[in-house]
């Protein structure tokens, strides 16, 4: 190829705006004929994302994905097709084909002098400006397929609306023909230097912006409404509305992509709020969003989650660690200036929520009618948005059997098991497992109900132990070797605790009272067997549908076997707690970590 092909290119350079992460790869053709070869040398799923000036675009901080092509500074030939035709590629910046046309002796064209974009961008949204619209001058165009197959087209194969081309092809544009009147050059040009001399009298031309972000409504004006909603000079980190034009949003020189996306969308909440009007957005918004980046945003604007509600207690068996973890849930969501609220959750749900306003929930009830899926589909019910994984995988994950039974089917490795319905099972078990075993009431949490067997006489007993909490009672071969757990923030795995008791095995009495117990992080494990882990962790939770957060229990046994012992889908927050303490080691503090778990409501 003729062209230039980048890896990992920062897109900053390339957007009006100048914000935008990385393209995974980018390619500025040599011609246009070098542009097709290109194509056709793709391969036929690749992603395929086309940026000319990089105006009307906003370019998210987590970048591109496949392969992005710049016709910036390239495919920009213009010529006379004919008396009143002109003929422009598409990455001829749109001001210069208005000029072009004007030497030409042709009118109807001056508008595009008042489009920051290329002809490529213009002629995929209709760009208009001054009152006149791409579309309406363009006779014909030519466009190439992912095969890389050229074709021409006329305006009748596209549904042409304000600010929209649509076609039921999946086609790129290469170049265009414009229909134009012949005309005086002299008033054409002046027009021209009007049109721009008025421009930059009205619009921030002097800082980085993408144009005008939102689309007028029928009959008004984007920027009539945002100024009307006192939102002239309203910033968000770099991002600011223009004080010159509210249509516009400037980057004060050091605004990141997530900061414009938040001011947008706040933007159009105002202005739903204030007027009862929906601002539809001309920006193009793609790219994959940073999450560290989108949560520093987050944090300087709580009034987004509006009122949230945390859920403790509830009437299970973990209520008490219920109560520790939402307290300091509440706590932290206060210090963060949310407008929360706590309830200890007695009997029903429903009646707990009754008669309050409530705009998402954030449920730290554990075990039993908070973590099972009841819970989750109440809320659903109401049409509240909640914290943590939906109502399928929670009620999957609550029963460590089902979970078992999902997990050796993806075949990943669980320790053996045997279900205990009464003493008639025990022989059977015995036969099966041998001992030792640990015996279980499959939806209970935080080791509750749980007793090591070493005979038969214990296994018995462990089993009236169990039945106690109305369930189903597994008993499953106990794993000798090191205990490990991973906690999962929104599918991403945070560093791995290395947990070690001198109790028998890690029960409620050592999870949440001992002092004797310890936590390892960093765990002592080699990086690759680290990553391994996370890895088995995250694939566990995905396995089972879990969302927002979780924690993972593995234990490596004397084989160097790794054995996946149980999920939990609502994990403790107190001050034992694991997952503030596998947060805290990769920097993330307490109120942050309950931020980031509140933003998995927006979802």
């Amino acid at each position: 190829m003729k062209g230039q092909l980048l890896f990992n290119e920062k897109l900053i350079k390339y957007t009006s705006w100048r914000v935008g992460g990385p393209a995974e790869r980018l390619y500025i053709p040599f011609d246009k004929e070098d542009l097709c070869e290109f194509i056709k040398s793709l391969p036929s799923l690749e992603p395929v994302f086309w940026i000319g000036l990089g105006s009307n675009l906003l370019v998210r901080d987590g970048g591109i994905k496949g392969t992005v092509i710049n016709t910036k500074g390239r495919l920009k030939v213009m010529r006379l097709v004919d008396e009143t035709t002109v003929y422009a590629e598409v990455g001829a910046p749109c001001a210069l084909v208005a000029r072009f046309c004007a030497e030409q002796g042709l009118i109807g064209a001056e508008f595009l002098a008042g489009i920051p974009g290329t002809m490529g961008g213009a002629l995929k949204m209709n760009a208009g400006a001054f009152g006149g619209e791409t579309w309406g001058i363009v006779s014909q165009v030519e466009v190439i397929d992912s095969v890389g197959h050229t074709s021409i087209r006329t305006s009748s194969d596209y549904v042409v609306n304000y600010r929209s081309v649509k076609s039921d092809r999946s086609e790129w544009f290469l170049s265009c023909s414009l229909k134009l009147q012949k005309g005086n050059a002299v008033e054409s040009q002046q027009k021209i230097k009007a049109l721009l001399e008025r421009r930059a009298q009205t619009q921030p031309t002097n800082q980085p912006s993408c144009g005008s972000v939102f689309k007028n409504p029928d009959g008004d004006f984007a920027a009539r409404l945002i100024e009307a909603s006192g939102l002239k000079g309203y910033s968000v980190g770099g991002a600011r509305v223009s004080e010159k034009h509210a249509n516009f949003i400037v980057n004060t020189g050091n605004a990141t992509a997530a900061e414009i996306e938040y001011l947008i969308a706040y933007v159009q909440s105002k202005v739903k709020e204030l007027h009862g009007v929906d601002l539809k957005t001309e920006v193009c918004m793609v790219g994959e969003v940073d999450s560290i980046v989108s949560s520093q945003v987050s944090l300087l604007h709580p009034e987004k989650f509006g009122r949230v509600v945390v859920l403790m207690g509830g009437t299970a068996a973990e209520r008490a660690v219920s109560l520790r973890s939402g307290a300091a849930v509440y706590e932290a969501l206060i210090r963060k200036g949310v407008d929360a609220i706590a309830i200890d959750v007695t009997s029903s749900p429903i009646e707990a929520l009754n008669g309050l306003k409530v705009d998402r929930v954030f449920n730290i009830i554990h075990g039993r009618g908070g973590e099972d899926g009841v819970l989750q589909g109440v809320l659903e019910a109401l049409g509240i948005p909640y914290t943590g994984s939906r109502v399928l995988a929670s009620a999957l994950t609550m029963d460590k059997l089902r979970t078992k039974l999902c997990w050796q089917g993806y075949g990943l490795v669980t320790p053996k098991w045997f279900l205990l319905k009464d003493e008639h099972d025990l022989d059977a078990c015995i036969e099966k497992l041998g001992f030792p075993v640990i015996v279980k009431p499959a939806q209970e949490g935080s080791s509750i109900g749980m007793s090591k067997a070493n005979s038969r006489d214990e296994l018995q007993k462990a089993l009236q132990v169990a039945l106690e909490y109305r369930c189903d009672v597994y008993a499953e071969s106990w794993v000798t070797g090191k205990e490990y757990t991973v906690a999962i923030l929104n599918d991403q795995a945070l560093p791995v605790i290395h947990v070690q008791t001198p109790n028998t095995f890690y029960d409620y009495e050592a999870k949440y009272n001992a002092t004797t117990t310890q936590y390892h992080c960093p765990s002592g494990l080699s990086e690759e067997q680290e990553q391994f882990i996370k890895n088995l962790a995250v694939t566990a939770s995905q396995v089972v549908g879990a969302k927002g957060w979780a924690r993972v229990d593995v234990f490596i046994d004397d084989l160097g076997q790794y054995q996946l012992i149980e999920i939990n889908t609502v994990p403790g927050m107190t001050d034992h707690s694991l997952v503030p303490m596998a947060a805290k080691q990769s920097g993330i503090d307490f109120e942050e970590l309950v931020w980031r778990v509140l933003e998995t409501s927006l979802e």
